[in-house]
């Protein structure tokens, strides 16, 4: 397939509090989504970032395309015209994609360089299965699918074997699994407590059961699990959204603000925290800590996370003006407490559909933060660039 690049980008705005310049890589008139902020789609050297887009809302569900944009260069290139799998899987920051073709070929793509490798030739991948990710000595693709019952499986598949293995079970929805991006030993795994999902993807619960949302991690094998200390009664319950803080074995996180589950659109995005941790909802914990750590930035309300190669930064959305309003993008020192507002307004509307959110993450080089907005109702793919001395002035 002949790769054609493309300019579509166009240059924004400074924001206006931090300085930062705006970027707008994409211009398709189908929505564009960066993927997932928890394990980037970028190349080592922070220079390319993948992402998809197609008609629908969540251009993560097939079938959909897959896409390269430059930062540098400002271009964009279409990869593969037609993805059968749901999401595509990848190790943080490697700059490696993997994904399904209609005729059950498993592709592995290098963004850096565009080569592609034909990983398995035809491979009977359980269909409901999510691709998630990818260990970083590019062994295993570990993904989550449902069970007839509701319940979910994990399932690692061996990438030079060619063998599938369900290496963990359980009766409720498990899901935004993450290797440790460094060493690879073990998987972070989010825990739905109390809830079940049906075959035409609805959830079996309520807005109750989605405050007892909690994390644990296994090792690659399905075995040593370790529950985190996440979610009642420790903490309110986690919103879904984590991270491996680099290699020291810690999860940042964000937590549900009580106002989040109230029925009046006026009264859900008050910041206001739990009484558990009123300083903030973003922490940080490990399988051996009591209690986690908890951020002070109460007049935050955090919801998606991303944490930084080098496990300094965290950076997030933040809800704190309500919905419709701006939505902030943040970004924090986890080690000196500091943090600051990137972006005032992303542009992003935060609706009920993926494409509506801005999913911030960081490149390797901590150079850009990359991020979905939907102004105008159809979402584009954004560079916001980190202005120098905005990091140092988080020492």
């Amino acid at each position: 397939m002949t790769i054609r690049w493309c300019g579509e980008a166009c240059d924004l705005i400074h924001d206006p509090v931090s300085g930062a310049l705006i970027t707008r890589l994409t211009c398709s008139i189908m929505n564009n989504i960066n993927i997932y902020c928890e394990q980037p789609y970028t190349s080592p050297d922070g220079k390319r970032i993948a992402y998809t887009r197609s008609y629908g809302p969540d251009p993560r569900i097939p079938p959909y395309q897959l896409c390269v944009a430059d930062i540098e260069k400002l271009k964009v290139a279409m990869i593969e015209p037609v993805v059968s799998s749901f999401l595509v899987a990848t190790s943080a920051w490697s700059g490696k994609i993997y994904y399904l073709r209609p005729n059950g070929e498993l592709i592995r793509v290098d963004i850096s360089t565009l080569e592609k490798d034909i990983v398995i030739t035809h491979w009977n991948i359980p269909g409901s299965m999510c691709f998630d990710t990818v260990s970083p000595d590019h062994r295993y693709l570990v993904g989550v699918k449902r069970t007839e019952t509701g319940g979910s499986e994990i399932v690692r598949i061996d990438l030079v074997e060619k063998q599938w293995v369900v290496i963990f079970e359980h009766e409720e929805i498990l899901g935004h699994v993450q290797f440790n991006p460094v060493s690879g030993k073990d998987i972070l795994v989010q825990h739905n407590r109390h809830q079940k999902l049906k075959s035409d993807g609805m959830r079996i619960g309520s807005k109750e059961t989605e405050e007892f949302t909690t994390h644990f991690i296994i090792d690659c094998e399905g075995k040593n699990f370790r529950q985190l200390k996440v979610g009642p009664p420790y903490t309110a319950g986690s919103t879904g959204h984590s991270g491996w803080i680099a290699d020291t074995r810690k999860i940042g996180l964000t937590v549900r603000w009580p106002a989040m589950s109230e029925d009046e659109p006026s009264a859900r995005f008050k910041p206001i925290h739990h009484p558990l941790h009123p300083q903030g909802n973003f922490i940080s914990i490990g399988p051996q800590d009591e209690k986690p750590s908890v951020f002070n930035a109460p007049e935050h309300l955090f919801n998606h996370v991303n944490i930084s190669k080098c496990g300094t930064y965290f950076v997030c959305d933040s809800y704190k003006n309500g919905i419709p309003g701006p939505i902030e993008i943040v970004v924090g020192n986890i080690k000196t407490g500091k943090y600051r507002t990137l972006i005032s307004n992303c542009g992003a509307q935060g609706g009920g559909a993926a494409s509506s959110h801005p999913h911030p993450y960081m490149t390797a080089d901590n150079k850009n933060v990359i991020f979905n907005a939907d102004p105008y109702g159809i979402c584009h793919v954004h560079a916001a660039r980190i202005p120098d001395g905005f990091l140092k002035s988080l020492e």
